[in-house]
């Protein structure tokens, strides 16, 4: 049933934004925004809150966990490494309709003199008065693609 919701709710989103453009649902840029924030701080906290109970998150090398208690385990684990790893984000777009919400945004991430760059993808829902992520999907820069972003 969420399946469902999400495919309707994201059907009758607005067309993306451009790149350049200020992206149109605020409240999810501001989850955005905190997200990577958290990231940076390694704040296993906020996840534990901002991830729905089913929620699926799909890494940049295809591996994927299923279940808050899963991800956050995921988590837990990068942020324990040691240098810490850092992210940035670029070319934010966002969107969606009342419970069912979008999110993209091209992102850096370094640990140490290593970096790799990719984009994401997060499906959110309303849950109360808040957002929470049920699907996050990460792809590598230049995955199966000789001209990827840069």
């Amino acid at each position: 049933m969420l399946c469902a919701a999400l495919v309707t709710g994201l059907l009758l989103a607005p067309a993306p934004l451009q790149a350049a453009a200020v992206p149109a649902n605020p409240a999810i840029a501001a989850e955005v925004a905190k997200g990577v924030a958290a990231y940076n701080a390694q704040d296993l906290k906020y996840y534990e809150a901002a991830l729905a109970p089913d929620a699926v998150y799909i890494a940049d090398d295809g591996m994927t966990f299923s279940g808050k208690e899963s991800v956050t385990g995921l988590f837990g684990r990068l942020f324990a490494a040691t240098p810490h790893r850092t992210m940035v984000i670029s070319d934010l777009a966002t969107g969606g309709r009342e419970n069912v919400a979008w999110a993209r945004f091209k992102w850096t991430i370094t640990r140490g003199e290593a970096s790799r760059k990719g984009l994401c993808s997060i499906l959110f829902t309303r849950a109360g008065d808040t957002w929470q992520a049920v699907q996050i999907q990460n792809t590598p820069d230049g995955h199966a693609a000789p001209g990827a972003h840069h």
